[in-house]
């Protein structure tokens, strides 16, 4: 956690977001059939959107999607609301769902790393096309944590703060891990003339 947060045992608002997600995490860890309904409502969206980046079928990304609300719940006893939030722990989960699903799909032949699908309004824009096929291509030349920063700040489009938080790191380590990959980036698409200085 990030040494400027509230001290894990600091006395919570009633009523407050932080103490309503504290009581959401409380009852999840019972088990509540209820709060993991809402869990589902709040976070599928954003389990599914990580996981099908990573994958090229659609209904493998909805199985996974689904797979890591069931292996949460199976370990929920072991859930700490006050060490990691729960956005933070699915992602952690379907990180490590997909990551094991890969070398699965490896270890069969196929080549099933990054979707390389793409929807366009014009199905003649080969430009795009070629721009994609570049950045999935820069992008697998980046370290794990500095593909997930960007994953997680550029695809899922998730504050600096947001994205510390979801890989329990400080702000300024995702600043830094941020700004090197992108520079490495950078420097892969040089040859192919795609600038990032336009990038958020």
């Amino acid at each position: 956690m990030r040494e400027t947060e509230a001290s894990p045992h600091a006395p919570l608002v009633p009523g407050s977001p932080d103490a309503e997600a504290e009581a959401l995490a409380f009852r999840a860890v019972q088990r509540d059939p209820r709060a993991w309904e809402q869990i589902f409502e709040l976070h599928y969206r954003s389990v599914f959107a990580y996981v099908r980046y990573r994958l090229r079928s659609l209904d493998e990304a909805e199985d996974i999607a689904s797979q890591v609300f069931e292996i949460a719940y199976s370990r929920a006893d072991r859930f700490d609301y006050r060490g990691v939030p729960i956005q933070a722990w699915l992602i952690g989960i379907a990180r490590n769902v997909v990551r094991d699903h890969i070398k699965k799909l490896a270890r069969r032949g196929h080549d099933a790393e990054l979707d390389e699908t793409i929807e366009l309004s014009e199905p003649d824009n080969s430009g795009a096309i070629d721009l994609r096929r570049d950045l999935l291509a820069a992008m697998s030349g980046l370290t794990e944590d500095q593909q997930e920063v960007i994953r997680l700040r550029f695809l899922l489009d998730r504050s600096v703060a947001e994205t510390a938080a979801l890989m329990d790191r400080s702000e300024d380590a995702v600043k830094n891990l941020q700004r090197r990959a992108l520079a490495a980036m950078q420097r892969a698409l040089l040859g192919a003339s795609y600038p990032l200085d336009g990038m958020p």
